[in-house]
């Protein structure tokens, strides 16, 4: 089944400070109101940390949620840069740089493709 035959929904960001939160927020909405609260949050802080990285690293930023089953929401986020992200090593002192290292604790699965115009990161986090 095509993802677009299931719930799910596009958004374009711009890189400003309420970008991140407006990503969360949106999802949180969309999960709920297809009646599959992110009662943990991990969806939510997936998709912060995917799109913090996006806008960092990117001009152009497009986030994806979509619902490929009844227990998986797939988070994805576009972008127009074609480097792959990089997990550094983990300092626990460190301020920064733990993000990736979250989205592969809280996330089934997680990786990144290439597309022509960049790449597009994804993780698939369990939802009840």
């Amino acid at each position: 089944m095509d993802y677009l035959e299931r719930p799910h929904f596009v958004l374009a960001l711009r890189s400003a400070d309420t970008s991140v939160r407006a990503a969360r927020d949106v999802v949180r909405a969309a999960l709920e109101g297809w009646d599959r609260p992110d009662t943990t949050g991990d969806v939510e802080l997936i998709t912060s940390e995917l799109v913090t990285n996006a806008l960092r690293h990117a001009d152009t930023v497009t986030l994806v949620l979509y619902l490929p089953d009844d227990k998986t929401a797939m988070v994805e986020v576009w972008d127009d840069n074609p480097e792959g992200p990089v997990e550094p090593p983990h300092d626990m002192q460190a301020e920064s740089g733990r993000g990736l290292f979250l989205v592969g604790a809280l996330s089934r699965s997680w990786g990144w493709r290439p597309t022509g115009e960049g790449k597009v990161t994804w993780a698939q986090a369990a939802t009840p």
